[in-house]
């Protein structure tokens, strides 16, 4: 795949380029430079060829730990593009963007000077002036408003191979089968998505980015004990057991109490709706530190969008001479403060070092075929009928009649029951039907809703 990469110095508008480009705003854009850290790789179709588009943190003189692994990202970023868009203010031009210049030439990636921020006549005057330093193709536009997009893309076209790149694939590893269904008659399968979205959630340093980077076997998340480093989400792709996945890593979600710059809240919002647009979900504790209020908050939005979870309780390494049921402890806490948890695996791992991340995985895989579940009518009835002999319903005066009984989704999984008195069908009997419906048909690990509905 075609890959693109947006590369300039802090605030000359490389994520708004790169909302412009996507067309919808998945980067994070502020005024206050540096708000990109991570590389945002998206991907998307381009002037109708399918492309990888990247947008990268500002490169420039930044002497702090953090600045410096932005700036190497950025430049391994540059070193694997097909073409690089280097972005420049056309009021602007600093001795860093002399420097970037410098480092696009020895990369001896295909470039397309970007003069930005050409939004008014007198502006555009001065667009010739950037000729001078030896870039064949230099357009000028307004990311903001969108003036000169058409250029770019009639620029881009020029520099398109006859047939794409494709982008590299991570390592997979060995092959397996899933687990069947016991009862093959009774349960088949929908079509899932050819590409499952994994998205991981949790506080600030839980150990996200490295769970990541330990997923895709590169460094495509930036690692920092600095609390709030990731702020963009960032998507990477891995295969693992026959099934592609779109890893997602998010940022840290702190209560609202303690979020202070703006930026950091829409990022925590993007953390947030990232559980919509995901099957699966892992949330990600740090074993040292605990569970929060804030864990129980992320728990219920993910239990209530009926997506596949793990609770993984990362750092399992640092605890030293743990107790035998330690972790049945910290399994009894959890299912006490996320009750609506009950059903959900808690998986130690070491994110840093790996230990337990293959069997997250298989868990993982296990999880999102019970999402796409699906019961026949007609085995599900007769299922009924052996629960209410068992168990009967509630009589007197005007007893309870469970009709019949269907499911109407998977991912997630809803069934509807019909009833002849939806108003008066008693709570305990609704928890028993779907006690019943995990148990028989092997729902162990998600949640699903029941519906009741009057007939």
């Amino acid at each position: 795949m075609f890959r693109i990469c947006i590369a300039g110095r802090p605030n000359v508008g490389k994520s708004t380029l790169f909302n412009r480009l996507y067309g919808r705003r998945l980067a994070i854009t502020d005024s206050m430079p540096g708000v990109t850290r991570d590389a945002v790789a998206v991907e998307a179709v381009f002037a109708d060829r399918p492309v990888l588009l990247v947008d990268t943190g500002g490169i420039g003189e930044g002497e702090a730990e953090l600045d410096q692994q932005v700036y190497a990202r950025s430049r391994q970023e540059i070193s694997r593009a097909d073409v690089v868009l280097l972005l420049v203010d056309v009021q602007d031009f600093t001795g860093e963007d002399h420097e970037l210049l410098a480092m696009v030439r020895e990369s001896g990636r295909p470039a397309i000077l970007v003069v930005n921020k050409v939004d008014n006549p007198e502006r555009d005057q001065y667009v010739s002036e950037f000729y001078q330093y030896g870039i064949p193709h230099v357009v000028s536009i307004s990311a903001a408003h969108g003036y000169g997009i058409d250029d770019l893309e009639d620029a881009l076209n020029e520099l398109f191979p006859p047939t794409d790149v494709e982008i590299s694939v991570e390592p997979e590893t060995a092959d397996t089968d899933a687990t069947a269904d016991d009862d093959p008659d009774a349960v088949t399968k929908d079509e899932p998505p050819e590409v499952v979205r994994l998205a991981i959630l949790g506080q600030p340093n839980t150990g996200k980015s490295s769970l990541l980077n330990r997923l895709v076997g590169e460094e495509r998340a930036i690692v920092s004990e600095l609390a709030g480093t990731t702020r963009d989400t960032v998507e990477a792709r891995f295969r693992y057991k026959n099934t592609d996945f779109m890893v997602v890593d998010t940022a840290g979600i702190r209560r609202k109490s303690k979020v202070h710059e703006s930026v950091e809240y829409y990022a925590v919002q993007r953390a947030l709706d990232t559980i919509d647009a995901s099957e699966l979900v892992v949330l990600m504790i740090d074993v040292i530190k605990g569970l929060s209020e804030q864990d129980k908050k992320i728990a219920a939005r993910i239990a209530e969008r009926g997506r596949g979870v793990v609770v993984v309780l990362n750092k399992w390494d640092l605890l030293e001479d743990a107790p035998g049921n330690q972790l049945n402890a910290i399994t009894d806490r959890v299912n006490f403060l996320f009750p609506v948890f009950q059903h959900v695996p808690i998986l130690p791992i070491s994110a840093l070092h790996g230990t337990g991340v293959e069997t997250l995985l298989d868990r993982l895989v296990h999880i999102r075929g019970e999402l796409h579940r699906r019961i026949d009518t007609g085995p599900l009835n007769q299922a009924l009928q052996r629960w209410m002999a068992k168990t009967p319903p509630p009589s007197g005066k005007r007893p309870i009649k469970l009709r019949y009984m269907t499911q109407v989704s998977t991912n997630p999984v809803r069934f509807v029951v019909f009833v002849n008195r939806k108003k008066a069908f008693p709570e305990f009997y609704l928890r028993y039907v779907k006690n019943q419906l995990r148990e028989e048909f092997h729902f162990h690990h998600i949640p699903f809703f029941l519906e009741v509905r009057q007939q």
